[in-house]
């Protein structure tokens, strides 16, 4: 949700004064597409351009190199001068770590690449929905316990008062954010089952009936639009100016711009406009939509989900509601373990439930601890650009461990949890 902000923090580049008037970028990308391509296959091809959250250009590039490997480039310029960046290019890190271990789980590719992580993702969010459903299921006095707060009564009846309050006051929020991170994670499923189905496994086939069969290069080499024209060519409707565009057969006669423009306070992440890059195409620019309600629905999913459909203020507010949210998991599980602890519920040895509870304090207060430490780790690391993903996600789950090992050895899940959250409050300070 914070993912532009924590980008402007960690990347030194994103913090560039933009003018009025950019300087022109045409040739100056040209002569870099030259020099890095040359006569190779282009496979994938974008540029970008400035916005509030990345104040300069930026291309990408991912072509077959002399010996048929895949190859990516990128390259950043000053918005100002169109020169060469001197900030080095961040390979991943802590705002591209935190985003992906979100949606999945930084899956690793021997056992299945993200599709598997994207998955998995989405059946937690079932089991999250059934969690809801059940809850209000099992609570059968939810008026009278959304204001049931006995503050003066004992430290267990404080967390499940707690829990309750919280969980009935946001129910509508976590409810949405299950269903649409269930949503898109499962759709991942859905698209695997339907391409079995229906096309023997040709996932390629299916994503060409949803959005249509690539255009085949016709061989004959024409004149590109401009960058510098397309970087002021405003939506046909909203009149918004482009922050992106993704060229397929660039430099062909049937060459194909989609050009993103930000959706604006609206339920959609982007518009985009698709349009012949040939500059001698008289062809209007067409803006591409799903008109049908299901579209609709699929489009408004992601935002939801994320908060990007408002400004800085509803992200707080979806903070805040996103930490209560955490508050209830943190508190239901105490719970359930306290209850087998003390009461009649439990059918293992008081051992069993002593060590399920320092392993439950462990995850649940190590967590913020792991979480603030990578921020620390991004403006201390001093390897390779490369590593540095690799190095977030090892400092992630090193501290995240240590907090069990700490719990463990503690042996005391009400100290453990009070000295875990001084030093969660001391590295945020």
């Amino acid at each position: 949700m914070f993912h532009y902000e924590i980008k402007t923090w960690e990347d030194p580049a994103a913090r560039i004064a933009v003018s009025d008037n950019p300087a022109d970028i045409n040739e100056v990308y040209l002569d870099w597409l030259n020099e890095t391509v040359g006569s190779s296959e282009i496979e994938n091809l974008s540029f970008s351009f400035p916005t509030a959250h990345a104040p300069y250009y930026s291309a990408f590039v991912r072509y077959h190199d002399e010996n048929d490997a895949h190859v990516n480039e990128r390259q950043r310029w000053d918005p100002n001068t169109a020169a060469p960046l001197a900030t080095p290019w961040r390979e991943g890190g802590l705002s591209e770590w935190i985003r992906d271990f979100h949606r999945d789980f930084m899956w690793p590719n021997v056992l299945g690449g993200r599709t598997i992580g994207r998955s998995l993702v989405g059946i937690v969010g079932i089991v999250l929905m059934l969690a809801i459903l059940s809850g209000v299921i099992a609570h059968t006095k939810i008026r009278e316990e959304a204001y049931s707060m006995r503050l003066k009564r004992s430290q267990r009846l404080k967390w499940q008062d707690s829990h309750k309050v919280v969980g009935i006051w946001g129910l509508p929020f976590f409810s949405m954010i299950a269903f649409t991170g269930a949503y898109l994670g499962v759709i991942v499923i859905i698209a695997q089952l339907v391409s079995a189905i229906a096309f023997k496994g040709d996932i390629e086939r299916l994503v060409e009936l949803v959005l249509g069969a690539p255009v085949e290069a016709s061989g004959q080499q024409v004149q590109m639009i401009s960058l510098d024209e397309l970087r002021t060519m405003q939506h046909p409707e909203s009149g918004k100016l482009p922050i992106s565009v993704n060229m397929r057969n660039y430099g062909d006669a049937v060459a194909e711009f989609d050009v993103l423009y930000h959706g604006g306070n609206t339920l959609r992440h982007f518009e985009t406009v698709r349009m012949s890059g040939a500059l001698d195409n008289s062809t209007p620019p067409t803006p591409v939509r799903q008109e049908f309600a299901t579209g609709r629905i699929a489009d408004a999913v992601a935002p939801l989900h994320y908060g990007t459909y408002g400004g800085i203020w509803l992200k707080f507010l979806y903070f805040i509601l996103g930490m209560g949210m955490a508050v209830v998991t943190a508190l239901g599980s105490m719970m359930w373990i306290e209850r087998r602890k003390h009461g009649n519920e439990g059918t293992k040895s008081l051992t069993f439930y002593n060590r399920l509870g320092y392993f439950n304090t462990g995850i649940v207060m190590g967590l913020p601890v792991a979480t603030l430490s990578i921020f620390y780790l991004d403006k201390l690391y001093a390897g390779a650009e490369a590593g540095r993903i690799l190095a977030t996600g090892w400092t992630f789950f090193a501290v995240w461990a240590l907090g069990l090992v700490y719990a463990r050895v503690r042996r005391d899940d009400y100290r453990t949890t009070r000295e875990l959250l001084i030093l969660t409050g001391s590295l945020s300070a």
